[in-house]
């Protein structure tokens, strides 16, 4: 019997009736995309100053790459299943996949692929495969209710950190200077994603990119 995934037989039945630019547009765009210029503010108090920017996105989807890979060789965390270790450690496949399987009928084609014909039916999939064979071939979580790759770049980064004390005049006054401002500087500290775990969604696209740097360090600055 022909074994077949229902994420996938759902997918080809929604997608048959599109063209390639449609398709390409229901997973590369979202109903709204939002990136401004985000919240930025100096806050003082005696002598302190606190400076912060923060910005994000809204919206929008990409493929993960750096997910696809993960799967597809074994190193995702949720790839660490006892469906793995049944088959590496003791030989056997116990992996039934979600889905379904074809139990008659058949499906005929045009030679655009089109479907002109179809009496297949269906059940529930009770068929154990190889759960690697299975990851290797999908690149996908195989219960991620979507399975494309495709994720929604919404995040939220705190971009600029400064925080500064001006010493007091009377430390100031005893060394001839007329103030001294010490700061302890941060970019990229923080950062949200709501499905983004494992790759940076601030770039358009991601392709094994690597993250945004993380850079801390402190100044002093003299005024005479």
């Amino acid at each position: 019997m022909a074994l077949i995934s229902a994420m996938s037989e759902a997918m080809f039945h929604a997608l048959s009736e599109m063209k390639t630019g449609e398709v390409w547009r229901l997973y590369c765009t979202s109903k709204y995309i939002y990136s401004g210029r985000g919240i930025n503010n100096t806050v003082r108090w005696r002598s302190l100053v606190l400076d912060f920017s923060f910005d994000g996105r809204i919206g929008g989807t990409s493929y993960n790459n750096t997910e696809w890979y993960m799967w597809t060789s074994g190193s995702h965390i949720k790839s660490d299943t006892q469906w793995r270790y049944d088959e590496v450690v003791n030989g056997e496949r116990t992996f039934i996949a979600p889905g379904v399987k074809v139990v008659s009928g058949s499906a005929e084609y045009d030679p655009y692929g089109n479907i002109i014909s179809d009496t297949r039916q269906y059940a529930p999939n009770d068929v154990a495969t190889s759960y690697e064979n299975y990851l290797m071939n999908t690149g996908v979580d195989p219960f991620d209710p979507l399975g494309v790759g495709f994720y929604n770049q919404t995040f939220l980064k705190l971009r600029h950190l400064s925080l500064s004390w001006e010493l007091p005049g009377r430390w100031t006054d005893k060394i001839g200077m007329k103030n001294v401002a010490v700061s302890f500087i941060g970019q990229n500290l923080l950062l949200w994603t709501k499905d983004f775990k494992y790759s940076d969604p601030d770039k358009a696209s991601d392709n094994i990119n690597s993250p945004s740097i993380r850079y801390m360090g402190g100044s002093v600055k003299f005024n005479f």
